[in-house]
């Protein structure tokens, strides 16, 4: 386990974390729920998500530069004082223009302080710990996104939607302020100070230029653009084919969410470096093959199972990647790295959300959903031959340098 001062202080900035995931989820609810008794269309609510998101595609690599130039502490403490005031502008204003515009600062935010907080894991435990750091961290993630909702409900039947989005507000306000106390630090490096948008143009370039990472990422977006029509076309499956209620859909919902809290847990965080590319392959495998069956057979007990497994997948994908990237990408440039590969994973899921529209309407819930699972089983073994390729140069580099970090230091 991760011992000491490190040990604590990373549960603190991860509860934290957890705490802005919670966040997130409650200004997310209040605001689809205030649109649609405003009697608002589709179209509106669609677009509340695409404001959260957009940013972290177009704004993320582009701001991507002061994560590397500036103390991340410091950085962290700025931005989340910024988008508490952002946040508390949501349960102020009630024009659609005004909140789209305020959730898109709010996303531009999130696309800085993400990178930011993964830089922050190997100052905290040390490189040796980063693989578990990074997968404690997404662990209270989860938890908050599984708080989030059912507490946003609560708030908003017994209060209004306006008390709900003030909650968000001192979540940001909170993390600021703990991260002023914690003063937890990471230096910028030097060389730090380049011209902007050649900065900017680094950061896809470091991950362009890694044989395995410029197989990973296009892989795993692939497999994204295919999953993500599972966030369209899920409510259409429970509820037409599987004939289920809305408790029912928010237990399949949780059931994706609880897959994976505890894969982040007690999964992920006991897989070495060296099996990465191997994760990224049965994980994306896994993923197609629980999509597809659950489509296949519609039965409550089996999409049950079948979401637990598709979140069990979903957390081994995102990790596999970003122990990938810190393992293979040089410190001065990693949160950039970060940042370029977020906006590309992040457009790929805009992108398979966009599809998951037309897909419903033409194959209907079920048709879509083995639509998601079949393309993403087809993409995730195309794929392999590349990843399996860079996990055989992956072990070479290892050999060839032991003291390079190859996963978490066991218990």
């Amino acid at each position: 386990m991760l011992r000491n001062r490190g040990g604590v202080v990373l549960s603190v900035v991860g509860a934290l974390y957890g705490l802005s995931a919670t966040g997130d989820q409650l200004a997310l609810v209040a605001l689809t729920l205030r649109l649609h008794d405003q009697g608002r269309s589709g179209l509106a609510i669609s677009a509340l998500v695409v404001a959260g998101v957009l940013p972290l595609v177009v704004v993320g690599p582009l701001a991507a530069p002061l994560v590397d130039r500036v103390e991340s502490g410091r950085l962290i403490v700025v931005v989340t004082a910024l988008q508490a005031v952002t946040a508390l502008g949501l349960a102020v204003v009630t024009d659609v223009a005004a909140t789209l515009g305020l959730l898109v600062l709010l996303g531009a935010g999130l696309a800085v302080v993400s990178p930011a907080l993964l830089l922050l894991v190997p100052e905290i435990v040390g490189e040796e710990h980063t693989a578990r750091g990074y997968a404690r961290l997404e662990a209270f993630r989860s938890a908050g996104n599984v708080v989030g909702p059912a507490l946003a409900g609560v708030l908003v039947a017994a209060f209004d939607d306006r008390v709900a989005l003030a909650c968000d507000a001192a979540t940001f306000a909170v993390m600021a302020a703990a991260f002023l106390a914690l003063r937890v630090r990471r230096r910028p490096l030097a060389g730090a100070r380049a011209d902007w948008m050649a900065q900017v143009r680094e950061g896809a370039g470091v991950l362009g230029a890694d044989r395995l990472l410029r197989a990973a990422i296009p892989a795993l977006c692939a497999a994204i653009l295919f999953t993500a029509v599972l966030s369209v076309a899920r409510v259409f499956f429970v509820r037409d084919e599987l004939g289920a209620s809305d408790t029912g859909y928010g237990v399949l919902v949780t059931a994706h969410t609880a897959g994976m809290l505890l894969t982040a847990a007690l999964i992920a965080p006991r897989i070495p470096l060296r099996w990465q590319p191997r994760v990224l392959v049965g994980s994306g495998t896994l993923m197609g093959l629980a999509l597809t069956v659950s489509a296949g057979v519609p039965v409550f007990a089996v999409s049950l199972a079948a979401f637990v497994f598709t979140g069990v997948a979903n957390s081994l994908q995102g990790l596999a990647i970003r122990n990938l990237i810190h393992a293979r990408v040089p410190a001065r440039v990693r949160g950039r790295a970060f940042a370029s590969s977020g906006a590309a994973l992040n457009g790929a899921n805009l992108a398979g959300t966009a599809l998951g529209g037309p897909a419903v309407t033409l194959l209907g819930g079920a048709g879509a959903l083995a639509l998601a699972g079949v393309g993403t089983l087809l993409v995730s073994v195309a794929g392999a031959p590349a990843l399996w390729r860079g996990r055989g140069e992956s072990a070479r580099r290892l050999a060839a340098d032991p003291a390079r970090p190859v996963g978490p230091a066991p218990d």
